[in-house]
Order: C-alpha cells, then sequence, then structure tokens
C-alpha cells in the first residue's frame, strides 16, 4: 500500500543518514562576529546574522567602535556601539578511512585502506584513489603490479622457464611445467616424451606417484585426469567482486567488470557516489547534493532556498516576503539567503531637540 510504501521509504532515508553520520568526524568550533557600528540609540535593536546570537542582547551593545555620519557636506566621526554575535560552528570532517563530501570508505575498507598496502586520498577533498606501495597494483592494492611476481611483498620474481608460475600476492613461485619439461624452474627437457603420444590439452610429465616413469597430465589451465582434459572456467568459482560480471576469455583467463553504479577494477568494486564527482550535476550555489545509493542521487535547495528547477537550481526565499524583520518605517531589501538589509530614511532632531553632546536621529 501507499502508506506502507512511505514507511519504507523514511526508513531507508533514515538508515542512510544514521549511516553517513556514523562516517563522520565533525569538528565544532565557535564563531563570532560584530555587527555594523551605528549610533548606539539605534543598536538596540540591530540583530545578529541569520543563524547566530546576540551575546549582548538587551542592551546597545559595546561602545568600542566610530561611524561616520554624514550631513550634508560634512562628514562626522561619533563614538558607537555594535553587537557581539556568536553560532556554534560545525566544520564537516570524515572519519579516517572515508572520502569525499558523503564520506564513502576507501578502497579495502576503512579500517584498512588500501588494504594496508598503500595510502588512501581520504578526507571531503579526498577522491578515495589508493597510491600503492611499490609491487602493488588495483584498486585497492589488492594484487601484485606485475604478474610475475608473488609472495606477501610481491617482491619476489617467478623463475619459472617452460611453465605457469604460482604469482600474486598468496602465490609461493612454484611451477606447473608445459609438456616434456621438468624441474622446479621447468628447465629440464624430457625426451622420452616424444613417444607418450599425449592427447590434446595434455601433456607429459613425470608421474606425480613415481617420478622415473612418465605420465600424461593436463595442461596448465586445463582440468582433467590426462586422458581428457578441458579448460578451466574460471568464472565458475567467484574470482570476482560480488557487484562485478566476471566474462570467460580462455583456458582460465577472465576480466572482470563492476557492474552498474559501481565502479573498479573488478576484483574491488565501490558504489559510485554521482555527489563526490561535480556535485551530481546540481547547482552548488543553491542546491546540495543528496546519495540515493549506488550510481544515484538527486538535488534538494539549501536553507533559504526554494523552488528547484533541474539544471537551474533553486530561487532564493526573499525573507522580506516571508518574514520582514524591519522596522515599519524602513525599507527591507535581502542582500544575501536569510539576511536582509535594513535602509532606513532618518532626519535630524529640531534645534530644540538637538543635543550638543549627542546626535540623535529620528527615523520617519
Amino acid at each position: 500500500s501507499r502508506r506502507q510504501e512511505l514507511a519504507l521509504l523514511m526508513g531507508l532515508n533514515f538508515f542512510f543518514f544514521m549511516f553517513s553520520q556514523a562516517k563522520r568526524c565533525d569538528k565544532k568550533s565557535l564563531l563570532t562576529v560584530r555587527t555594523e557600528c551605528q549610533s548606539c540609540s539605534l543598536n538596540v535593536g540591530t540583530k545578529c546574522p541569520d543563524g547566530y546570537t546576540k551575546v549582548t542582547n538587551g542592551s546597545v551593545g559595546v561602545r568600542d567602535c566610530r561611524y561616520i555620519f554624514e550631513i550634508r557636506k560634512y562628514s562626522l566621526s561619533l563614538p558607537g556601539c555594535r553587537h557581539i554575535c556568536r553560532k556554534d560552528y560545525v566544520q564537516p570532517q570524515c572519519c579516517p578511512g572515508h572520502w569525499g563530501p558523503d564520506c564513502m570508505e576507501c578502497p579495502g575498507g576503512a579500517s584498512s585502506p588500501c588494504s594496508g598496502r598503500g595510502s588512501c586520498a581520504e578526507g571531503m577533498e579526498g577522491n578515495g584513489s589508493c597510491s600503492c606501495q611499490d609491487g602493488f597494483g588495483g584498486t585497492a592494492c589488492e594484487t601484485c603490479a606485475d604478474d610475475n611476481l608473488f609472495g606477501p611483498s610481491c617482491s619476489a620474481v617467478c623463475s619459472c622457464v617452460h611453465g605457469v608460475c604460482n604469482s600474486g600476492i598468496d602465490g609461493d613461485g612454484s611451477c606447473e611445467c608445459y609438456s616434456a619439461y621438468t624441474g622446479p624452474n621447468c628447465d629440464k627437457p624430457i625426451p622420452e616424451c616424444a613417444a607418450l603420444l599425449c592427447p590434446e590439452n595434455s601433456r607429459c610429465s613425470p608421474s606425480s606417484q613415481d617420478e622415473t616413469k612418465l605420465e600424461c597430465k593436463c595442461l596448465p589451465n586445463y582440468q582433467g585426469d590426462g586422458r581428457y582434459c578441458e579448460p578451466i572456467n574460471p568464472c565458475l568459482q567467484a574470482v570476482c567482486h560480488p557487484h562485478a560480471h566476471c566474462t570467460y576469455l580462455g583456458p582460465n583467463q577472465h576480466s572482470c567488470t563492476c557492474l552498474e553504479g559501481y565502479h573498479g577494477d573488478g576484483q574491488v568494486c565501490l558504489p559510485v557516489d554521482p555527489c563526490q564527482t561535480h556535485y551530481g550535476n546540481c547547482p552548488t550555489e543553491s542546491t546540495v547534493c543528496i546519495y540515493d545509493g549506488p550510481g544515484q542521487s538527486h538535488c534538494e535547495c539549501k536553507e533559504h532556498y526554494r523552488n528547484y528547477v533541474p539544471g537551474v537550481g533553486c530561487s532564493v526565499i526573499d525573507v522580506c516576503e516571508s518574514n520582514n524583520p524591519c522596522h515599519r518605517n524602513a525599507n527591507c531589501t535581502t542582500i544575501a539567503p536569510g539576511q536582509p538589509n535594513l535602509h532606513t530614511f532618518c532626519h535630524p532632531l529640531s534645534k530644540s531637540e538637538y543635543n550638543t553632546s549627542t546626535l540623535s536621529l529620528l527615523c520617519i
């Protein structure tokens, strides 16, 4: 039903919100600003910028400034007042091991970025890419940079002359020899193999039970009993990432391609967050990009904006129309989102009301 769909949507939004907060390590700080200096008698009603709290609330403010009053061709520098305004400011920051505006996990996971074999470009300004240590490669530094390297440090070099090396981070460098060759490095020919006549896709090799005898074994990248050998299909062994598609390319050969909405080398696939690149095509001045899931996002209006138009952005809310904070004898103009500017037209008091020590103004 419609009600169940709405409940599910609200639940998903709450999940994404809580999940995103778990990846944030925001830094809190206190910002302090001062209002424009003006006559102390007029400063009582001065408001702080939107979002700030007036520390000097209920008073004329602090008398620590001077302002210029112009009357005809003369400019007077007069002692004035201004208010102190403060607000708590939260500097958005990602927790270690996360990157981008939405604080996505670094390849390899936040607990071990880049599989512990490289450094991740983390932080909100980072792009999540891994700079792997020498000898390592892959999206998450999960493989050896060269197919001829093996071992946990990818520093050992395979030495197979006529065979296939057990390479890679988990490999031990052992050689599986081609037909008519033997030895640790597959560099010793076996002349007697010519008379064995092994079938297609098999090879002549010393027997596993008795090395003085010869037998037919399947070629590297094939499997079987030596009399019948079929090519190995790696795609049947879940060799790719769960969010990748495996393509069979030949005997024991394959390629992994990340599914739509994900990116990576196929061994490691990370969700694509459109907000991380070009802000999901959301106009940055008036909108924010909201991540909805792998490869999906939408734009929402920032505070003090409304009426989103795709490709254009949102319109500034006119504070003077929606919530005019000005005096009835003042002109209100929205000079910035959420910030009105008061243009007050005043004239000096009559001579009988004029005080030589204080220049007072009366608004009309």
